[in-house]
């Protein structure tokens, strides 16, 4: 259904935008002619899912859209509605895979869990909170944010040394955190535990602010050959959530292609 793809490439287009976009706008960065754009436009703007300003002659999201996604938007906080994604990752990537939520003091909350079947399997008790300073959980979370934040962030964090390989210089964590942003993910290899890999990244809500972080982790001999390939699970893991959610991403943040989601 091409018409489908560009009504929901054109949703996401404005949603993304800092401002309302005009026809013009919106025909050039979707790439498709201006009458097809605008018979889009007209259609999404007869069912109050846009806006026309008869003034400036642009278009911008309207209150029909969440009227009519109303139940789903009653969900998008809900953490339940991340486990099917993560049973269906373990059982892709094989290996474990952890949800937790930043909270006040940095720390993470543990929400859920799944254990692979062939590798390593987690166990966190209820209420179980990883610390600030969790290498891949801290990098996930800091990884997009703006510069100011992460500054925030260290100065009041305290590094610790869990590991003979971690981290605990404030320039080399910085290092890591712009690393974890050029890659796509954030990674730890042995780091916060010896022999145990993580790769994490962060989920976000529909107001743009991290409300989860998405981590993988195994044994360093099962995730390091197999890294690229538990990457790309990752990302396209993360990309259906996002969908699913409706959130508002940084425009850098890594996404799978339709192609990669609709084979995967």
């Amino acid at each position: 259904m091409p018409a489908l793809q560009k009504g929901i490439r054109l949703l996401r287009c404005l949603n993304a935008a800092q401002s309302p976009l005009t026809l013009a706008e919106l025909a050039q960065r979707l790439d498709i002619s201006k009458s097809h754009c605008h018979g889009l436009l007209k259609t999404l703007t007869h069912f109050d899912w846009l806006r026309f300003d008869q003034t400036s002659h642009t278009y911008e999201l309207h209150h029909g859209i969440g009227r009519d996604l109303s139940s789903m938007m009653q969900q998008r906080l809900d953490h339940s509605a991340i486990r099917p994604f993560m049973e269906e990752f373990t059982l892709r990537a094989g290996v474990s895979c952890v949800l937790s939520e930043p909270l006040a003091d940095h720390s993470f909350l543990v929400l859920d869990q799944i254990s692979a079947a062939d590798d390593l399997r987690i166990s966190y008790p209820s209420g179980y909170r990883l610390p600030p300073d969790a290498t891949a959980h801290m990098r996930a979370y800091l990884g997009w944010q703006r510069e100011y934040e992460i500054d925030s962030w260290f100065s009041i964090a305290t590094l610790k040394s869990y590991t003979a390989s971690t981290a605990t210089g404030a320039n080399d964590a910085r290092m890591a955190i712009r690393a974890t942003r050029e890659r796509g993910y954030a990674r730890s290899v042995g780091e916060f535990t010896d022999g145990i890999m993580a790769m994490a990244l962060p989920i976000f809500g529909t107001d743009g602010r991290v409300r989860f972080i998405f981590d993988c982790v195994g044994r360093t001999e099962t995730v390091a050959p197999r890294e690229e390939q538990i990457a790309r699970a990752l990302v396209d893991c993360v990309t259906r959530i996002h969908d699913l959610f409706g959130s508002i991403l940084p425009p850098d943040f890594p996404r799978a292609s339709l192609a990669e989601s609709a084979t995967a």
